[in-house]
């Protein structure tokens, strides 16, 4: 949240607090954190009235508590608005860090208080009166729901992306809101957390407050308006517990569950690195809005115990499963996902899960999205990754393949066999496939050069070497993956870093500074583009990429970038003068790309194949009942796909024969 100018506080109440927070792993809670007491906030008026809120009083014993040092200031914002049937309010407070630590997600957390002063309802609110200044019906009390701050624009809600801090929290025996449970009452004796609060940012929206700093948090709730004024909530207050989180997260409310919405959190993700981003799943959300690699969160307890909950904010039943793909992730090509399905609300959702790797030594996971692990010798492999979603767990296997069994290029067309060594065909005025070459595990073409990846992790080049696109750089060992550009290489190493070399006219052999973490390559024509474990693309060169997440292969043609997402969806950008970058409408279940001159190919998980851009020598036209497809290669004008049974099919120009497959070739299938 961003505020400018010197702010002014008087009046400022002491709360209670701490003297040191103990320094704990980055992802995981808190519990040894010192107990930072609580505060009881309550919001008076709203719609025709006035709205007011402050903070009552500090409300724990100090033998709940450490140091006082916690300060909460006057009310700086307020707001409030009617919309079908609930009134919106929120309110904003300054909160200043006086303790002898930095504060680091500085939480206001929900609680609901047990014995003779418990809260109404089981719930964290408590002392409901009407206008009339009776007390209000104490069923309403679980009706009163935290939201995102939001205002009414032109009768619908608009969330404010500044104050946006609502927090939900995992709320399983030993999970986050467990560690946050024991800064207050680790038996729940008398005060039991709910999951949910609002989270207090600096100035600039940072989540750490320094000593001596002033940050701010927003409280926002909605109270369900009732039949005629006289029965609605005049005034109320909500319990809140004042804790520190290892966890830094946030969260895609019911008030963003639109594309725009996902837009809004995503944004907010990206200016918190790292940050684990919840997402409720309201009856709203489609899977279009869903922002990816969120964690879904399936049920919100409001009011009443963990295994007895009486209220919630959601409660949606779910459905989850996790299948094997059908063919294996390429090691340096698509990294092909478990096939993810959390059915809710009559939807499928694919991305909403956290995936864990049982077997770390074939299989390794980022930011959710599972690769393979290079092994030595290079060879086939089989591991098991673990996905959760709303406390569902489910298995699967994956394959890995270390083999790149096609390619093509200018005039010419590769395949790997199984014994290791090489076949090429169609043009051969670039020089001969290098005597005795074998033990091959991957090949690779550009305009008039090829590449071939070696068991051992070595390079072997052949060709034009007009700008050193064959002068494969000394000493280069450990090599996972290849790739070849118009006049440029690509090579791929085990520890996540790319070398390149040849043409460097417009800096495409030239890898970004601390590029790392790369999970697969792919070369244009004065251009290159990294794919990295998080599922963000990174180009240089003559092409730049617009911010995407979520992908799992790219594919470069002379002058476009291919984009292949985890659901099985397409992006496409650069040039289209050919129509190579037009994605047909619809597309979808795609599991691998390949980009030629000027045209496109994708490869879809029922063994077909769909081709798009310049067509002059069919090379776009796909051969009719091609099916069982394994593999696809795009050449400058032609296009190669490889077979389940390793029979090679080759359509498009053939004017060097490029297109005439060997008779009898068996290619290796990965």
């Amino acid at each position: 949240m961003k505020r400018s100018g010197v702010l002014l506080f008087t009046g400022l109440l002491a709360l209670t607090a701490c003297s040191s927070v103990p320094s704990v792993p980055e992802a995981t809670p808190n519990p040894a954190a010192l107990r930072l007491g609580m505060v009881e906030i309550e919001f008076k008026g709203g719609s025709t009235q006035p709205l007011q809120a402050s903070l009552v009083r500090p409300v724990t014993p100090q033998a709940l508590t450490d140091q006082p040092c916690l300060v909460l200031g006057a009310v700086i914002s307020k707001g409030s608005g009617d919309l079908a049937g609930k009134r919106y309010l929120r309110a904003t407070f300054p909160v200043t860090n006086n303790c002898s630590t930095a504060l680091k997600n500085l939480t206001y957390v929900a609680v609901r208080r047990l014995g003779a002063a418990a809260t109404l309802g089981d719930s964290a609110i408590s002392s409901m009166k009407t206008f009339g200044g009776t007390d209000a019906d104490g069923t309403l009390a679980t009706q009163i729901l935290p939201t995102q701050p939001v205002s009414l624009s032109n009768g619908t809600l608009k969330v404010d992306q500044e104050t946006a801090n609502l927090q939900v929290f995992d709320d399983v025996a030993g999970g986050e809101l467990d560690g946050l449970q024991a800064q207050v009452d680790a038996g729940r004796t008398t005060y039991d957390l709910l999951p949910y609060g609002f989270v207090a940012t600096t100035s600039t929206g940072g989540r750490t407050i320094a000593v001596g700093e002033t940050g701010y948090v927003t409280f926002a709730l909605s109270v369900p308006i009732q039949p005629t004024p006289v029965q609605d909530v005049f005034s109320f207050r909500i319990l809140m517990s004042v804790a520190t989180n290892s966890v830094t997260s946030i969260t895609q409310g019911l008030e963003e569950q639109d594309a725009a919405g996902m837009v809004a959190v995503e944004t907010r993700a990206a200016a918190l690195p790292g940050t684990k981003i919840h997402t409720l799943l309201g009856p709203a959300l489609t899977p279009a809005a869903a922002v990816f690699r969120a964690q879904p969160v399936c049920r919100v307890r409001i009011a009443g115990s963990r295994g007895a909950p009486t209220a919630t904010l959601v409660d949606t039943p779910v459905t989850f499963t996790l299948a094997t793909p059908s063919l294996p992730a390429i090691l340096g090509g698509p990294q092909r996902q478990p096939i993810a399905s959390l059915t809710a609300n009559g939807a499928v959702f694919r991305s909403l899960l956290e995936y864990r790797s049982l077997t770390p030594a074939t299989l390794s996971v980022t930011d959710n999205l599972v690769h393979p692990v290079p092994s030595s010798p290079p060879v086939r492999q089989t591991g098991t990754v673990e996905g959760t979603a709303c406390g569902l767990t489910a298995t699967t296997t994956l394959r890995t393949s270390p083999f790149t069994s096609v390619a093509a290029s200018f005039g010419t067309s590769l395949a790997l066999k199984d014994d290791g060594t090489v076949v090429e065909w169609g043009a051969t005025t670039f020089g001969a496939i290098p005597a005795g070459l074998n033990g091959v595990v991957a090949v690779a073409t550009g305009y008039g050069h090829r590449l071939a990846l070696k068991a051992d992790g070595t390079v072997v080049a052949w060709g034009t070497d007009f700008d050193g696109q064959t002068n494969v750089p000394a000493g280069l060992k450990e090599v996972v993956a290849i790739e070849g550009g118009s006049v440029h290489s690509l090579a791929l190493k085990a520890d996540g870093t790319v070398v390149a070399w040849g043409d460097n006219r417009s800096g495409q052999t030239m890898v970004p500074p601390g590029l790392s973490e790369v999970v697969a390559i792919s070369g244009g024509g004065s251009f290159s583009a990294a794919l990295k474990a998080d599922g963000t693309v990174v180009a240089w060169g003559s092409f730049s990429t617009s911010p995407l997440n979520g992908a799992v292969a790219i594919a470069s043609g002379s002058f476009h970038l291919l984009t292949l997402k985890v659901d099985g969806t397409v992006v496409a950008s650069g040039d289209n003068r050919f129509g190579q970058t037009t994605v047909p409408a619809g597309l979808s279940g795609v599991v691998a790309i390949a980009a030629g001159n000027v045209h496109s190919l994708a490869l879809k998980a029922d063994g077909t194949v769909v081709a798009w851009g310049d067509n002059d020598s069919g090379q776009s036209t796909v051969p009719a009942g091609l099916s069982d497809v394994v593999a696809i290669a795009a050449g400058n004008v032609h296009s190669l796909a490889l077979k389940a049974d390793g029979t090679v099919v080759a359509w498009g120009r053939n004017v060097n024969g490029q297109a005439s497959v060997p008779a009898g070739l068996k290619a290796l299938v990965p």
